[in-house]
């Protein structure tokens, strides 16, 4: 390459050419903004919220923690075809054994490992790309199988999601609100009626009740997303971390919540066309508070806006059980960096608010807990008084938290643990455990 007049190596011409780049203003002006030889000072508003009491006893006996992972994988020899792997976990484990194993950092592995299969596991096959039913598109092979996953025998979560989608736990006379969908064949819009099968009135086209969550509405019929196994995967995780509340409504045991704490492997989230079930876990979960009932649900994160700038400000809660509740203001003009218009504000994809909590000098972790009350707009400056549970749920994670890496913590890293285990048949123990809770007198 020539440069004023003089050859030079390639790698000698890709350095001016470089330094000729960060001489442009709009450039120079950038890596301006990005150096800084100050320590940020800490925002306006970012003051620790209040301190919990960690030593108080809870009446928390079991724990319920959810979890999923997946994996896309090509054809060795057929690039063009791949497909999805999905396992969700679903473990129970009580709490005086969780912490006999915090105690024991050496147990003998067999005793572990018996630790370990106490999980339902939900495996999962997607098509992506060159992988269909035969005589059907990717879109349709993808809708089918939902369908199967959700049925009998395969994770049985059809009666969870049908009890929320048409919030049966309110009187048979209470009205409920109208759900419709647009037909995947003539992309009408209908009122969807109760059954596992739904019909279009427009064209007669026959839906599966799991089509009105629209996982695929937006997917193209011959290549599939890869966001398709994440949506799905997020799916199952909720339907599994709600399977059993909706179990005990369903048989009158809902006294039973107060000893039972769901966790789950991230924020109360369901994202893309989720929020049609988002809406009916917050009215249940409002439900449940307005009925007097005990429920202890969080999500826990391990990454994200929060997580990083509670990692920039160490200082913000230096003592045990010291938290901060922030508003919707501040994630998003502090936390991300952006404008918050509360007028435009609108989340539909959310059942929780987060906090920041340190659960031991080693461990600081952010939650995604519920509130008493939940909406698209709301609410956007919660109070410690507002979240259900939060003492319970902070004192009860601060003693189960572990070494396995920074800010860990046990049920998590068991249930990781788990979910990467090769697929052996569920040993079916959140659905015994569940037996023994319902038969309980």
């Amino acid at each position: 390459m020539a440069y004023n007049g003089v050859t030079l190596p390639f790698e000698s011409a890709s350095k001016i050419a470089h330094m000729e780049l960060i001489k442009d203003p709009a450039l120079t002006q950038l890596l301006q903004s990005f150096t800084s030889d100050q320590v940020a000072g800490y925002p306006v508003g970012a003051v620790k919220t209040g301190t919990i009491d960690l030593s108080v006893d809870q009446n928390i006996k079991h724990i319920i923690t959810v979890d999923g992972g997946l994996t896309i994988v090509p054809n060795p020899v057929r690039r063009d075809k791949t497909v999805a792997f999905v396992q969700v976990g679903a473990m129970v484990i009580s709490l005086r054994d969780l912490q006999k194993i915090k105690a024991d950092p050496m147990m003998d592995p067999r005793l572990l490992k018996d630790f370990l299969q106490r999980i339902d596991r939900y495996p999962v096959v997607l098509p992506l790309s060159g992988v269909r039913i035969p005589n059907e598109t990717v879109k349709q092979t993808n809708r089918v199988i939902l369908n199967a996953i959700l049925s009998s025998p395969w994770t049985n979560l059809y009666p969870i999601l049908e009890y929320l989608v048409w919030r049966d736990w309110l009187p048979p006379s209470a009205p409920r609100p109208e759900r419709s969908m647009n037909c995947y064949k003539c992309e009408k819009t209908f009122p969807i009626t109760r059954g596992l099968t739904i019909t279009c009135p427009h064209c007669q086209y026959v839906h599966f009740l799991s089509d009105y969550l629209g996982l695929f509405s937006n997917v193209a019929d011959e290549w599939g997303s890869e966001q398709i196994p994440s949506m799905v995967m997020a799916t199952i995780e909720a339907l599994a971390l709600w399977k059993l509340p909706v179990r005990l409504a369903q048989t009158n045991q809902l006294h039973r919540l107060s000893e039972l704490l769901f966790i789950k492997d991230g924020p109360l989230i369901l994202r893309a066309e989720g929020f049609r079930i988002v809406d009916s876990i917050r009215d249940f979960v409002e439900w449940l508070v307005d009925q007097g009932h005990c429920i202890n649900v969080v999500g826990v994160e391990k990454s994200g806006g929060l997580v990083n700038f509670l990692a920039c400000y160490p200082e913000l809660l230096p003592q045990g059980g010291d938290y901060f509740l922030p508003s919707i203001r501040f994630m998003h003009e502090e936390v991300r960096g952006g404008t918050f218009d509360p007028n435009g504000y609108r989340n539909r994809v959310s059942y929780g608010s987060r906090v920041a909590v340190r659960l031991s000098p080693q461990h600081k972790v952010v939650l995604h807990i519920p509130t008493k009350q939940m909406s698209d707009t709301g609410p956007t400056n919660p109070e410690a008084s507002d979240l259900v549970s939060l003492d319970a749920i902070v004192a009860t994670l601060a003693s189960l938290t572990s070494a396995a890496y920074d800010d860990a913590l046990l049920p998590i890293t068991l249930v990781n643990r788990a979910v990467s285990l090769s697929d052996n048949p569920s040993n079916r123990i959140l659905e015994d455990y569940m037996n023994q809770v319902i038969a309980k007198p």
